[in-house]
Formats: C-alpha cells, sequence, structure tokens
C-alpha cells in the first residue's frame, strides 16, 4: 500500500499533537469516571452518563404521581466524542486555518500515495421512504417524490447529508455549531425561551422565580409574589433600532364592568390614553394589566440586537408576537399614537433592564425568558477548543471556503421494479423540541427535582440526534388516522414502498488512505457492529413514524495513475487504470490512524461508537428476537383526549440507548 512510511509518521505527529494539547489530562481516570457513572462534580462539562432510570429521590418524598414507566421516543442521541481526532496534515494549536495549515493541506491532498476513484452504491428500501421535491401545485395536491412519481429520485445532496453525519461519529470529528453563510455546523445555536412558574423541577421553578418573581406587600400589607419586570411600549425607528420608552401599569379586576370573556385570548386593547393587556385563557384569572401610554416617547432604553434575534428565534411562545407588525402598531399610525416622526412601529410590553440596556421583554408580567446560557455553551470542554482546529471530515467534505470537499455524491435512480404506496396523509410529524431539557441534555441523577436544565453551567449535550428503527408493520400503517387532529398546511405524499432498489455513485479524488479507509468503513458498519446486528441506515423524511430505514452495499473501484498514464491501451482497449479492491486494508489504515491517536481515550470512543451501532441495529426492531415493547418505547408521548401523558408533565428523562434498549425489552 503506497504512502505507508509517511502515513505512520503522521500517525505519530498526530498523536503528539493529541497528547500536546491535552497536557496534564489523566485520560484513564476520565474515562474510568465518565463510564462507570461516577460523579461528575467539579469536572465542568466533560461528559458522563448515568444509564439508570427512575425517581428514587422523588418517591422519597412521597411523590407517588412520577410515572414508573421510562420516557419513550422515536429518537435518541449518539454520544459526543471525548477528544477529536484531527486531521492528518493537521499539527496546529487551535487557532484555526492559518497559512500553514493551508500549505499543509495542499501538501498533504498532492502527495504520492492518494487514491482517486468511485463507490458504487446499492440502496435497497427496507420501509416506505420519501424525499419531497419542490412543488409549485396547490397545498390541496399530494407533494411529490423528488424527481416526480414516475421516475423518484434520491438526490446526491440527501445522500451526502446522512453519510456525513456517520463519518463525523465514525472519525469522532468537531461538533460545532451552525454558522450562518457558510453550511457549516451541526445544531442550530441560540437561547432558549421558558417560563416555568410551577414547574415540577425545583431548580428550573427556582431558576424563573430569582429572575422574574420578587414578594411585595399587596393594599392589605400581606406579602404576595409580583412581577420583577417594567412596563413599557416597544418602538422601532426608520433606523431599525430599538428600544423600550418605560411607563406604569396597573391590575384592573376583570369584575369591574369588564367583559369577562376578554380573558380568553391573548390581545391588546388600544386607547388614546392607555392599553390593556390580555394573556389569553386561565379559570382562575380575574385582571389584566393596564399599561399607560407616556406622555412622550423620548425616554429610550437601547434593545440590543441581540436580544432582539433571540426573541424572535423562540419557536414556542404560543402567545402573542409582540414583533409582528401585526400586533402592534406600524407605519403612519405608529408616527400618530406616539407623536415622532422617527418611529415606524409601537407595541406595548413589560421588559427587564440590565446595565442600561433591555434584557429581555415579553407580553404579560411574567413571559417567557431566555436561559442565561446558549445551546452551545453546553459543549464538552473538551470539544470546544477542537472546534477550531481541522478533523478529518474537515479534510474530506471540505471546510467553508478554505477548501472544497472531495468526495462527490451522484443522484441515486431506481433500479429494477418501481413500487409506490398509495397517497395519503401521513402520521403528523412531530418537530424538534430542545427545550425538552430532560430529553436534549445529560441526566446524571434519577431525582427529577434536580434535573440538568438549560440555565445549567455543567450541563453537556446528548450529542448526535438519530431515529430508531421501528417494526416493519408499524412503518407499514402510516397514514394518519381518523382520531389524529389535522394539522394545517399537512398534504398528501406518496412514498417509494419497501423493497425498491436504487444505485449512486460516491467519486472521491486523491484521499489517502485512512480518509479513504474512513469512508469505507462509514458506509459499510454492518461489517464492523458486531454480533448479530443487521446496520441499516436512516433517509429522507419522516424517519419519526418509521420512514426512511435502507441498507447499503458498496463496490469500490479505485483508479491506478501509474499504470493509467503508463501505457495508452491495454488489450486493444483504453487503458482506464481501473481496478476494483479490497476495502479492508484502507480501513485498516484508518482504525490504526485512529487508534494510535486516541491511546487511552480509546474506550470513550468505543462507547461512542456502540451508542451508533445500537442506533443502527435492524434487530432491535425486526429481528429474531426484537424488543418486547419496542411499539410503545419508540411511540412519542402526547397529549390525548386533552390529558397530558405524565411523564411529559414530570420531564421524565430519556435513557442511554443501552438503557433504553433493556427497558422496553422487558
Amino acid at each position: 500500500m503506497a504512502g505507508k512510511g509517511k502515513s505512520k509518521n503522521r500517525h505519530a505527529a498526530s498523536a503528539d499533537f493529541f497528547a500536546r494539547n491535552n497536557p496534564g489530562l489523566d485520560v484513564e481516570k476520565v474515562v474510568n469516571e465518565r463510564y462507570s457513572g461516577g460523579n461528575r462534580s467539579g469536572q465542568g462539562r466533560s461528559g458522563g452518563y448515568n444509564n439508570s432510570y427512575g425517581n428514587s429521590g422523588a418517591r422519597r418524598n412521597g411523590n407517588n404521581k412520577y410515572p414508573s414507566t421510562p420516557a419513550s421516543a422515536s429518537y435518541n442521541f449518539v454520544r459526543l466524542p471525548s477528544h477529536v481526532i484531527p486531521a492528518e496534515f493537521y499539527d496546529g494549536n487551535f487557532e484555526g486555518v492559518t497559512k500553514d495549515v493551508m500549505d499543509a493541506y495542499r501538501d498533504h491532498v498532492t502527495q504520492t500515495g492518494t487514491h482517486t476513484g468511485y463507490i458504487d452504491l446499492t440502496i435497497t428500501t427496507e420501509t416506505p421512504l420519501f424525499i419531497g421535491g419542490p412543488s409549485k401545485q396547490e397545498d390541496t395536491t399530494p407533494l411529490e417524490f423528488y424527481g416526480g412519481q414516475n421516475n423518484p429520485t434520491i438526490p446526491g445532496s440527501s445522500l451526502k447529508g446522512m453519510v456525513k453525519e456517520i463519518f463525523k461519529i465514525v472519525t469522532a470529528s468537531s461538533f460545532r455549531p451552525y454558522q450562518r453563510g457558510t453550511g457549516l455546523g451541526d445544531f442550530e445555536d441560540r437561547y432558549l425561551y421558558f417560563r416555568d412558574v410551577a414547574s415540577s423541577i425545583k431548580s428550573l421553578k427556582d431558576y424563573y422565580k430569582s429572575r422574574m418573581i420578587k414578594m411585595e406587600k399587596n393594599g392589605k400589607g400581606v406579602l404576595k409574589p409580583a412581577t420583577k419586570a417594567s412596563a413599557g411600549f416597544i418602538i422601532q425607528t426608520v433606523n431599525n433600532d430599538f428600544f423600550v420608552v418605560p411607563s406604569v401599569f396597573k391590575k384592573i379586576s376583570c369584575s369591574d364592568g369588564y367583559p369577562v370573556n376578554k380573558k380568553d385570548k391573548a390581545t391588546i386593547d388600544w386607547t388614546d390614553q392607555y392599553v390593556d393587556i390580555h394573556t389569553g385563557k386561565m379559570d382562575s384569572k380575574m385582571s389584566y394589566m393596564r399599561i399607560t401610554k407616556p406622555g412622550n416617547f423620548d425616554k429610550r432604553i437601547p434593545i440590543p440586537q441581540s436580544c432582539i434575534e433571540s426573541y424572535a428565534d423562540d419557536k414556542n411562545r404560543g402567545t402573542l408576537d409582540l414583533l409582528d407588525k401585526k400586533t402592534g402598531k406600524s407605519g403612519e399610525a405608529a408616527k400618530e399614537y406616539t407623536h415622532s416622526t422617527d418611529v415606524k412601529f409601537v407595541v406595548p410590553c413589560f421588559f427587564t433592564e440590565k446595565d442600561g440596556l433591555v434584557e429581555h421583554f415579553g407580553h404579560g408580567r411574567f413571559y417567557r425568558i431566555a436561559y442565561d446560557l446558549k445551546i452551545s455553551d453546553h459543549l464538552p470542554n473538551s470539544l470546544e477548543q477542537h472546534n477550531n482546529g481541522v478533523d478529518l471530515c474537515d479534510s474530506v467534505f471540505g471546510y467553508g471556503d478554505n477548501w472544497a470537499g472531495r468526495v462527490s455524491f451522484s443522484d441515486a435512480h431506481v433500479q429494477g421494479t418501481l413500487k409506490m404506496c398509495p397517497s395519503d396523509y401521513p402520521h403528523p410529524l412531530m418537530g424538534p423540541n430542545p427545550t425538552s431539557f430532560q430529553l436534549y441534555l445529560e441526566q446524571d441523577v434519577d431525582d427529577h427535582n434536580t434535573y440538568n436544565h438549560w440555565g445549567h453551567e455543567h450541563a453537556s449535550l446528548r450529542g448526535y440526534k438519530m431515529y430508531w428503527h421501528q417494526p416493519l408493520e408499524k412503518a407499514k400503517d402510516w397514514t394518519r388516522t381518523a382520531e389524529e387532529k389535522e394539522i394545517k398546511g399537512t398534504r398528501k405524499i406518496r412514498p417509494v414502498d419497501r423493497g425498491v432498489t436504487f444505485t449512486s455513485r460516491i467519486h472521491f479524488e486523491r484521499l489517502s488512505d485512512v480518509e479513504l479507509g474512513a469512508l469505507l468503513m462509514s458506509l459499510n458498519l454492518d461489517q464492523y457492529s458486531g454480533g448479530q446486528r443487521r446496520t441499516y441506515y436512516k433517509l429522507g423524511m419522516g424517519k419519526s413514524i418509521g420512514f426512511g430505514s435502507v441498507k447499503l452495499d458498496t463496490d469500490v473501484t479505485i483508479f491506478d495513475n501509474n499504470s493509467r498514464y503508463s501505457s495508452l491501451f491495454e488489450n486493444d482497449a483504453w487503458n482506464t487504470g481501473k481496478s476494483t479492491t479490497d476495502s479492508e486494508e484502507y480501513v485498516k489504515a484508518f482504525t490504526t490512524y485512529r487508534d494510535d491517536v486516541l491511546g487511552a481515550d480509546k474506550p470513550a470512543y468505543n462507547a461512542m461508537l456502540d451508542d451508533l451501532y445500537m442506533m443502527m441495529d435492524w434487530n432491535i426492531a425486526n429481528g429474531p428476537n426484537p424488543a418486547k415493547n419496542w411499539t410503545e418505547g419508540i411511540s412519542m408521548m402526547t397529549i390525548k383526549n386533552n390529558k397530558m401523558d405524565n411523564r411529559i408533565r414530570y420531564r421524565s428523562k430519556l435513557d442511554m440507548p443501552k438503557s433504553f434498549i433493556e427497558k422496553w425489552s422487558k
């Protein structure tokens, strides 16, 4: 195999780089503590998982309402790597892509011993598959499969996304927040919002109270909870700057001749002297707030742009959007109301101020607020510095504007018989809800009262979100039932049926032994997952209802450039230099490099890989001995007949994959 000498030197350099950038780290100790369920106290966001389920603390406190059934979900998480494996050429100090790094990459790509060729990819659908195509039809017509119903096509971009995620896990690559404008990143970074005055999670309730609630005496001298927020009016100027003009408010009783039905809906009632604020239906609510219109709108407290963006990013508000032009007064109406020629929008609000700036704002006195920490603040410490380096995925798939990827994916087309499912409405598809911290963050304890939430500094992200394979009978029964609520905008679809074969081709150029080996391993995990597993992949839309389970088969061809260019003809034909090859020697090159770099951290990597293998194991749902209660285990927790599942109410935590499988196998 070409380039072995240089590869060995690169292995040593990368292993040295790994150790050099983790000075003083007792890796054995970290691994032992992390995977024996040890206490992470004082370790920062270094990772750590407790696979046990239960709520012994809650039961000790006499809380018998806490559900004994574990949380169920169609998805779970593959834990994040303890440390990132750097690209072979990268020996920097986490300073990003410098000129030296660019030069090193160029030398790496142009060295002798790299490989160019292609991988023929065969994709077999094990459950229905749907990938929506661009459609200009009416919403009342079915949404077509990409490529059209007569030529359903899996776009190369979908294949690339699937393979890249697996490649990142297999190569223990970086886990970065999404960067707008570059297309790089693994998750959307933002501040999450919440309001929890009467939470079953004591730490969350205290967190909210400390920021929004104070105690003060009412007219009878009795201490009562009151808001820390002030009242005012948000204004937007013609320069697109936002401010709050402070004002005063008072509570008005609904019994004082005001229509009681006003409390049933969140509204703003405008008059020339004041506005009345109604926050929505609550049976016990007997009052509303009245904010006085300021005498002038000259006193202005700036709202930072980050605060505006954070508010706009709140996906789960469920009440009035104060930045919606329909909520406030715009244009000439805003100028007339404020008597200010530079104001183009005005709306009443409640807000808090810190250091002369608006910290956050909302519709009612006890509005939703943002956690103090962003999602990215919950990356494990070991990943934060590595995210500014260069890893194997960056090297192979490209790194923004620095260099393009050296792999390309062609569209996949049907080979053989095409089978399509009937056109129908699917079960409602649930979108991601990262505000559910009990699912998206590591939970080190069983007592739900002390769960980690997004405001906890030492709480770590769970990792890569992936969907379980579902029992075939459930996946085939994908159409909406009469009992399921119709969701506005939902359209009929017509998926490709199971048992359909697609073929595609992945072209690669100038990959090293290690890089090609990592790619081949990522495409052939069934050979490396061990045991009696059948390792299938997930592709397309509707994964939460069982769509998109596919089997991959590969055949790799490498061009022998020495032979290709030494003679023009071979056996009276053009000498293409093509030769099929056994992928094992390249996978071995990758695993040798990987193990050299990881050293004592290999157990942590293996635990991450085990999560991946479990998430991709078709046999859990459809093997000779499937998990006994798997259909229930992968069913989403919902609100049925206006009754909330107690596992939602008490925020039951989501077990790690191994424990999840064990619980739902009993």
